[in-house]
């Protein structure tokens, strides 16, 4: 699929997915479409163990929906609208690769929405955050909103449809890490290189926890948790990791 909106590039194991549309990066249609083509495409990619995704520019990293586009739907054809941009966040939230989401500016809207479904967001001084579509009559993002930040921020951010900084956004707990915005990509890889490094094994077991943590009961969670281990007690990446430690080396993983 030849991609007008979003680009990609594989540095070593990492892999930066950025959104371009200009002015402001909203996502339309097309560009939702190009978005999950995109992440299905490295996950058939071994060379890409972490995926990092921000958007062009230092203005907005998703400036929201394009709402243009909200003129068009009604009863009908609107659930079909959500139902199909929830399905692209579901799947990056569930993806097996850990998502880093490098904020460059502002998200706002479904961009907001798109920070919440990564692993880890990191954020530069100048990045924004609203969940505007309560002043467009609409609602978004709020099961994320609730189960990221402090319940009463979420609150008033689904509320109020108000922006806030990266200051707050990092005191409610929607952003994990800010940094200069010079620093955003080079901090972003950094980390992506660090996750990267580790067994990829252990690190799909991970992500996989995680997101069952999520959404089930503790001793769901705990069952999970020991099924995954169960297949890691028995590779070949614990063995390695167990005795790079000993020997005071860096391990050499073969993924299994």
């Amino acid at each position: 699929m030849k991609k007008e909106y979003i680009f990609t590039q594989v540095d070593g194991d990492v892999a930066v997915v950025t959104i371009n549309r200009p002015p402001l990066n909203a996502l339309h249609s097309e560009a939702y479409a190009e978005l999950y083509e995109t992440f299905y495409e490295l996950s058939k990619d071994d060379r890409a163990k972490v995926v990092v995704l921000t958007g062009h520019g230092d203005k907005a990293f998703v400036a929201g929906a394009d709402v243009k586009e909200f003129l068009t739907l009604d009863g009908n054809t609107g659930p079909l609208y959500t139902r199909r941009n929830n399905s692209v966040r579901e799947y990056i939230r569930r993806y097996d690769k850990p998502v880093i989401c490098a904020v460059n500016g502002m998200a706002y809207g479904g961009g907001c929405a798109l920070a919440l479904v990564c692993d880890i967001r990191i954020a530069s001084e100048r990045a924004s955050f609203s969940l505007g579509e309560i002043n467009m009559g609409i609602l978004g993002a709020t099961q994320y909103m609730a189960q990221i930040a402090h319940f009463g921020s979420a609150c008033k951010l689904v509320y109020t449809g108000d922006p806030i900084d990266a200051a707050e956004a990092l005191r409610i707990g929607i952003v994990d890490e800010i940094v200069s915005g010079d620093r955003l990509m080079e901090r972003s890889i950094e980390l992506a290189k660090k996750i990267a490094s580790k067994s990829p094994l252990a690190i799909r077991a991970a992500k996989g926890c995680m997101v069952k943590a999520q959404q089930s009961s503790l001793e769901e969670g705990l069952q999970y948790e020991e099924s995954a281990l169960k297949e890691l007690w028995g590779s070949d990446d614990k063995n390695e990791a167990v005795k790079a430690f000993l020997e005071k080396r860096k391990p050499v993983y073969a993924g299994r």
